[in-house]
């Protein structure tokens, strides 16, 4: 069994994130787009981490360069439209879940597709959109 450095990194991030960790995911994160700069899933997870800091245009540019490296990256653009959320972008928000859900339903993954209509139909009643 081979060692898979940015799969060892990326569980690394997500325990501590689920941990609360915040500042250890977000220097692990760092490291990882260090080993391999043009990892989607790197910019990703760093997006993540500067979410739950509260450093949203940082999240707002990790997950645009996510998208940038995959432009099929459905859980960036899904988070991507929940940062705009949180800075008062709504119409920007509901737009980046609307892709999010297309590429989810094109990937059959119904729980995904699902959770983003919700949330933009959540956005659009909420803010009369």
């Amino acid at each position: 069994m081979e060692f898979d450095i940015v799969k060892e990194y990326c569980n690394i991030i997500k325990n501590k994130l689920t941990m609360g960790e915040y500042e250890t995911a977000l220097n692990n994160a760092k490291k990882l787009l260090l080993y391999s700069p043009d990892n989607a899933e790197g910019y990703y997870y760093q997006g993540l981490c500067h979410f739950a800091l509260g450093n949203y245009e940082d999240s707002v540019n990790d997950y645009k360069k996510a998208i940038e490296l995959d432009s099929a990256f459905a859980k960036a653009y899904y988070n991507l439209g929940v940062t705009k959320y949180y800075l008062n972008k709504f119409t920007e928000a509901v737009k980046n879940m609307e892709t999010a859900y297309r590429i989810f339903s094109k990937n059959q993954d119904k729980a995904s597709y699902t959770k983003c209509m919700e949330s933009i139909e959540f956005i659009k009643e909420e803010q009369g959109l």
